[in-house]
């Protein structure tokens, strides 16, 4: 009896302690979503902060400093030290909002829903002392999935991406259990204060439209897989060239004064249009989604931007970007298609497609990929996007933006970590 109140009391603890952890993580992702919003409508007014990325850069690292922080923490470590147990520091979540809101405000390509991540791994440390050891290990993964699908819009693929990202199975009711239901309150909180990562419609699709559709998106998942493995890669060789200059203020330096001159030389030589391809990608997304015009180099454009940012040290999420340089990709092969004569392949269709593939071949997690599109954009667009998904994944397998996603394979290459 003594044992069966104790079990009791230790589940209540545990749903009280979780239901807490959601309220704090969708809190901080309203406020997170706040800044990095506001620090983007600056910067579409004032292009001239692009010169200031640098500054920005300096100013991060100033912050950290001050708060005691080492530097290197980046989404790929805060998983790690998830996976392996270890403390993730609570003022990681502070800093990482200001060094997200300032790379934005001038100019870096970088997104929320990855630094939403740290900020979640980093806000469930104070709830772990609350807790046995043997629950208290299940509120970081929680925490991960809180923010991810609070972010996103997609509570459940938050909680998918807490297991598939750190290759964990889930070992009783309780493992989960706890994802689930703090992304779910998190989610809550961001949908009582109106945070939307988009609105799009659920894509309803004929039997025939789908069947077309899902050949392209094959072609699409192809494509998605290879330029993943050009991504990750080209990630990893930037960055080890710019570890070389030794403190991470030397590649902050070249990372920023490079993407500063970029952007800085825009109305000189008059691409002006450079810009909108700078923050966080959520327009692209919702143009290419909705079959608005973006042109057909918008991909590259913005996986430049991004290499360079992240390259540098900036802080950041990938995730975001991640996103709007598959959509992109996939606007690029609805207009490739379409020259072609196959102009009954709908480019939202395509680029909700190529968007989930390329997801799936950056981050290693496909199931992820699915259920996010299951969530935004029904099944339909579902799907369209499993051969993608698929395709993409076997191709890029050997490569991810979080090293934890490809821990239990032999042979793989290493992954690009920050």
């Amino acid at each position: 009896m003594a044992m069966t109140r104790q079990s009791a009391g230790e589940g209540a603890l545990l749903v009280f302690s979780l239901a807490a952890l959601g309220v704090v993580v969708g809190a901080l992702t309203v406020a997170l979503d706040f800044a990095v919003d506001g620090a983007a409508a600056v910067f579409g007014t004032c292009g001239w902060l692009g010169w200031l990325l640098p500054v920005a850069g300096f100013a991060t690292f100033g912050a950290y400093r001050a708060l005691r922080l080492d530097f290197s923490w980046s989404t790929a470590q805060v998983m790690e030290a998830v996976r392996d147990g270890r403390p993730v520091p609570a003022p990681l979540a502070p800093a990482i909002i200001v060094g997200t809101s300032l790379t934005v405000l001038c100019g870096g390509s970088v997104g929320k829903e990855a630094a939403a991540l740290q900020m979640g791994a980093a806000a469930s440390e104070p709830f772990r002392r609350f807790l046995p050891g043997r629950l208290s290990r299940l509120l970081p993964s929680a925490a991960l999935a809180a923010a991810l699908g609070a972010m996103l819009d997609a509570p459940l693929a938050g909680a998918v991406f807490s297991f598939e990202a750190l290759r964990r199975r889930p070992r009783s009711v309780a493992d989960v259990f706890a994802p689930v239901v703090t992304a779910l309150v998190a989610w809550g909180v961001t949908e009582a204060a109106g945070v939307r990562f988009l609105v799009a419609a659920p894509l309803a699709l004929d039997a025939a439209a789908l069947g077309l559709a899902g050949g392209a998106a094959l072609a699409g998942g192809l494509a998605a897989g290879l330029l993943a493995l050009l991504f990750c890669r080209a990630l990893l060789a930037l960055r080890k060239g710019l570890a070389r200059l030794g403190a991470p203020v030397f590649a902050l330096a070249v990372g920023g004064v490079a993407t500063a001159l970029v952007l800085g030389y825009a109305e000189l030589f008059h691409y002006e249009g450079l810009r909108a391809f700078c923050g966080t990608g959520a327009a692209q997304i919702s143009v290419a989604l909705s079959g608005g015009d973006l042109p057909w180099w918008a991909f590259a454009m913005k996986a430049a931007l991004t290499l360079l940012t992240l390259a540098g040290g900036f802080k950041g999420g990938e995730i975001m970007p991640v996103l709007a340089i598959g959509a992109c990709l996939g606007v690029a092969l609805a207009d490739g298609a379409a020259a072609l004569g196959a102009t009954e392949v709908a480019q939202g269709v395509l680029a909700a497609a190529v968007m989930a593939a390329f997801f799936a071949g950056c981050t290693n997690c496909p199931l992820t990929a699915g259920m996010f599109v299951l969530e935004l954009l029904g099944p339909g667009a579902l799907a369209v996007s499993a051969p993608a998904v698929a395709v993409a994944f076997l191709i890029a397998r050997s490569v991810s933006l979080y090293p934890t996603s490809l821990a239990s394979r032999s042979g793989a290459e290493k992954p690009v970590s920050g």
